[in-house]
């Protein structure tokens, strides 16, 4: 692990990276995976606007910043690029449907894309397109890389730390940076000012149960990453080396438990974003190989709900936070507890044949027979089951009525990046969270953004593309 008094220069060489990085200089595979990850983006956000819990919340909230340049993208409303990006981000965390670093778990996209979108718009930058290309796939390798040093010293089980909100203060600096068109020096100043802001833990996010924290840690660095873009390009200077060094991100928040190697090995060469998932079904991803396990077993051996007597679930250390406690996870009391519940969206698989968009609200969560099946749900924890370096496999033991008994093992789930969705399953990903969100959208509108999407880098005009999200 890293000394705390090791001369660094890595951030110099990040915010040079960040500086100069543009789109033609994107290797086809990352410029397919940034695009796949901003579709599946602004798919979440219109979904979550209509489905999340505290949508209304979030609307106040806008309203107070007053009118703006930026676009809220499923309301219309103008913003502040600050509060637009919060919105914005907010809405795509509403139903724990964004792309994610599989270990250690650091969500990407969403933690700094509705931030450069924000600052373009506002802009008016030319060439928005190439733009945002660029910045989508400086914003995801440094988000991957900060998750990449963290990974020695990560563990097996739940981080006091949140990584995800913490590094996208930096790289949603970074990326709106990149926009803006900084150069190495403006760009560090703004990861030195990002780091200044930069906060977050798990308490809010896991641990408390009445709690909106789930949905807003991404807001809270989007419009930090904005303010210090901002406050870059007015002329502040936060010049030093706000990543590596002593009092930096990474001493600061997980002192002795990183490694700096990863962090510029290989940089601009070898893109570690690469390694993040698209999810095929909300929630938290810790619970989606157990679910599949579960529905595997049902349409394997055609049972009903009604054929289930009980269900077992074999977790590692993990699972075991998204299973305890057992009371609060088989009858969770918030949008953001079931998606953080095991129990719960095993269940609602069983019972539904899925989980999907409207199965964390407050009506879904009182479906009783989802809370029959949750009430016979039980666990045990198997330290062996400690997957350092992977998502932690999902282990089902199905009883029936009958004494029949069915197990099954999912190693890895549908979505990870052994087992990848493609540029065409997010797009029928974004028309299915479309058709929930805006029931008015023709086909023809959705088939005219995914082929927007599909050719980023000719993008001309972001306001009349963004406008297309919220038109009726």
């Amino acid at each position: 692990m890293q000394r705390d008094d090791t001369p660094s220069d890595v951030s110099t060489q990040l915010a040079r990276f960040a500086a100069a990085l543009t789109a033609r200089d994107v290797p086809d595979a990352v410029v397919r995976q940034c695009k796949q990850a901003l579709l599946d983006l602004l798919g979440i956000a219109l979904a979550g606007e209509r489905a999340g819990e505290a949508a209304r919340a979030l609307e106040c909230y806008a309203a107070q910043g007053g009118d703006g340049p930026a676009l809220i993208w499923a309301t219309g409303r103008r913003a502040s690029p600050g509060v637009a990006a919060f919105v914005n981000a907010a809405h795509a965390r509403v139903l724990d449907y964004d792309d994610i670093i599989d270990y250690p778990q650091v969500h990407v996209t969403v933690c700094f894309a509705p931030a450069a979108i924000a600052v373009a718009q506002a802009a008016r930058v030319d060439r928005p397109g190439e733009r945002l290309l660029a910045a989508l796939a400086v914003g995801s390798e440094i988000q991957a890389r900060l998750a990449a040093a963290i990974a020695p010293g990560f563990g097996s089980g739940l981080p006091v730390m949140l990584a995800s909100q913490l590094f996208g203060y930096v790289s949603a600096a970074a990326a709106c940076g990149s926009v803006l068109g900084f150069d190495p020096t403006r760009m560090l100043s703004a990861l030195g000012l990002s780091q200044m802001q930069a906060a977050g833990t798990e308490e809010m996010v896991v641990h408390a149960a009445q709690s909106d924290g789930k949905i807003l840690y991404a807001g809270l660095c989007n419009q930090g990453g904005v303010q210090s873009a901002m406050m870059s390009l007015a002329g502040l200077a936060a010049l030093g080396d706000p990543l590596g060094g002593r009092a930096g991100l990474l001493n600061a928040c997980f002192p002795g438990a990183f490694e700096l190697a990863p962090l510029t090995d290989g940089l601009g060469s070898r893109y570690e974003a690469l390694r993040r998932c698209f999810k095929p079904q909300p929630g938290t991803l810790v619970s989606h190989p157990f679910c599949e396990a579960a529905l595997n077993l049902v349409r394997r051996y055609g049972l009903s709900a009604a054929d289930i007597a009980w269900v077992r679930l074999h977790v590692g250390p993990w699972g075991r936070a998204m299973c305890e406690p057992l009371d609060v996870r088989r009858r969770p009391p918030s949008a953001s507890a079931a998606m953080n519940s095991i129990p719960y969206a095993v269940a609602t698989a069983l019972v539904k044949g899925s989980v999907g968009v409207g199965d964390f609200n407050a009506e879904a969560r009182a479906d009783e027979a989802v809370l029959r099946m949750a009430a016979r749900i039980e666990h045990d924890v198997d330290p062996e089951l400690a997957a350092p370096g992977a998502v932690e496999p999902g282990i089902v033991t199905l009883r029936c009525h009958d004494g029949s008994v069915y197990r099954e093992r999912v190693e890895v789930a549908r979505g990870q990046p052994a087992r990848p969705l493609s540029f065409e399953d997010t797009a029928d990903k974004f028309t299915r969270n479309v058709a929930f969100a805006r029931p008015e959208m023709s086909a023809g509108a959705i088939d005219g953004l995914v082929a927007a999407v599909r050719d980023l880098e000719c993008l001309g005009d972001l306001d009349r593309f963004l406008q297309l999200l919220s038109a009726s």
